[in-house]
């Protein structure tokens, strides 16, 4: 069977992760990717090679995919820019704006050439506004966003961010979804369309903050603000600036109900979201959490204190027995929980093993890979690994091939430094 987009023609001209994450979903899905790079390789490629023109988190990004490797900047390469936005459904970009302007891969250029293409394009921090322009990244967008305040963590009187590049992960996800539904729509109306996203809207949008901001009052707003200019004018340290702000949320003091316990051998995750789950806790571990007693005054009594004084108990508790056996006590509780672990224990682990979460494909230069099997599973249109990342070049006379240029003009490209 084939996958749901089988047929769709995808030109991913976009770089690190966010656009070529976007692109590599399409692929698992059953389009036809096509990455265009430098002639030397995108940054990703060539960041931790472990071998020339290869690294992990290019190989990861770019699966799936066809690669040719082209200098946009050279005037000849117009030709076949021109052919494969003409042979294109969809085409992917990252860059700043103003760049894809200079390179020819901008909307307007690319609607001239096929008027009903789908053009998704991510930036930084979105097309307008006084950053518009500004270089960025996962961990630019983390920190303008609030993101990295969010999860108050410090590490060495720093903020600590999140390692994993959600906002770039997030906003590949995001990507595809616009694409698909952009799809959708062409095929009811034969208009393509353009698709904006950003690292910045991606990351506000993974804070619930950002989401209640409206339905807040201006008044406790306004003061978290004031506080928050207040200290900076201080000069007050990241971590006086947490301290002021968990003061305001005592509850924060007493979490005992989501969050990451040490047992007797090792570590494990609770969470406990509402009142029911949160019982069930209790009534496993035998305490008693004053909080939610109906005649407790918060204004007598110090909710910080009595949290606190609850999570030492609760931490003594949970150090007194294995991993095992917790998860055994929780489950029969009906209490969710989960031992902690390194994503390299879970290559063979039989819960990932159970549902195929592993698949197993060939690299061109590096032979049998294994990795992680596409996001979701379709009973009508299975979603696959297409193929592995492709080798700087690889597919240049393929591609080029199908286009129709002829065996001699390419090698005359490749002569000139136009293509690897």
């Amino acid at each position: 069977m084939a996958g749901a987009l089988e047929g769709v023609h995808v030109l991913d001209c976009s770089q690190i992760i966010a656009g070529p994450v976007c692109s590599s979903l399409l692929a698992d899905m059953g389009a036809d990717v096509v990455k265009v790079e430098p002639i030397e390789g995108e940054p990703w490629r060539l960041q931790s090679e472990f071998m020339p023109k290869e690294s992990r988190p290019f190989i990861n990004q770019n699966r799936g995919k066809r690669g040719i490797a082209l200098d946009l900047k050279r005037p000849e390469a117009a030709p076949i820019r021109e052919a494969l936005i003409r042979w294109a459904d969809v085409l992917v970009t990252n860059y700043r704006p103003g760049v894809p302007e200079a390179l020819g891969v901008d909307y307007d250029s690319a609607r001239a050439i096929r008027p009903d293409i789908i053009y998704c394009a991510n930036t930084a921090f979105g097309t307008r506004g006084p950053d518009a322009h500004r270089r960025g990244y996962d961990i630019v967008a983390q920190a303008m966003s609030g993101l990295v305040t969010s999860n108050g963590v410090i590490e060495n009187g720093i903020p600590r961010i999140v390692q994993f590049a959600p906002a770039d992960a997030l906003t590949g996800a995001y990507m595809a979804w616009a694409v698909s539904a952009a799809l959708y729509h062409r095929e009811k109306t034969g208009e393509g369309q353009a698709i904006d996203t950003s690292l910045l809207l991606s990351a506000l949008n993974l804070q619930a903050g950002f989401k209640e901001i409206v339905a807040m009052d201006e008044e406790p707003r306004e003061l978290k603000r004031s506080n928050l200019a207040a200290a900076r004018a201080r000069g007050d340290s990241i971590a006086e600036i947490y301290a002021e702000r968990r003061a305001a949320m005592p509850e924060l003091l007493g979490n005992i109900y989501y969050r990451i316990y040490q047992t007797k051998d090792g570590n494990i995750a609770v969470g406990c979201l509402g009142p029911g789950p949160r019982a069930r806790f209790r009534r496993a571990l035998g305490v008693h959490d004053r909080r939610y007693d109906p005649d407790f005054d918060p204004a007598k009594e110090s909710v910080a204190e009595v949290g606190q004084a609850l999570v030492a108990e609760v931490e003594q508790k949970m150090r007194e027995r294995t991993t095992a056996e917790w998860l055994a006590h929780f489950d029969a509780n009906d209490v969710a929980a989960g031992p902690l672990r390194f994503v390299d224990e879970l290559w063979d682990d039989p819960q990932v093993q159970a549902n195929g979460y592993i698949a197993e494909y060939e690299h061109t230069l590096l032979g049998p890979m294994r990795g992680g099997a596409p996001v979701v599973s379709m009973s009508a249109t299975p979603t696959r690994v297409q193929r592995a990342s492709p080798a700087l070049g690889e597919h240049n006379d393929e591609v080029l091939g199908q286009l129709g240029f002829p065996p001699e003009q390419i090698a005359q490209w490749r002569e000139g430094g136009v293509i690897r």
